[in-house]
């Protein structure tokens, strides 16, 4: 697991972030997205369009995921017991 810092920009321009612990790109913008939906602060920018800036710590790398590419990963079968638990724990708490 990496420490990353995951960004979201609303229309509006303001900016949203982050810092959660992941394995993989998607786990780490689940994660992100579970947690912008519990505060609430960044609820009007996750649009299906939004997107969302993964920058994974040391080293700093960054990417960038569709919002609505995070959602399909979400819903997509699990090919393993781990795939599965990562997507259960990142997802359990999330009403969407």
């Amino acid at each position: 697991m990496r420490m990353c810092r995951v960004t979201v920009t609303g229309v509006d321009g303001t900016s949203h972030s982050v810092d959660v612990q992941a394995a993989s790109l998607f786990e780490a913008a689940s994660a992100a997205l579970t947690a912008f939906r519990e505060e609430g602060w960044a609820a009007a920018a996750l649009t299906p369009n939004a997107r969302l800036r993964v920058e994974v710590r040391p080293p700093a790398t960054v990417h960038e995921v569709l919002l609505k590419a995070v959602e399909q990963w979400r819903r997509s079968p699990a090919p393993s017991p781990k795939d599965y638990a990562a997507k259960r724990r990142f997802t359990k708490s999330d009403p969407a």
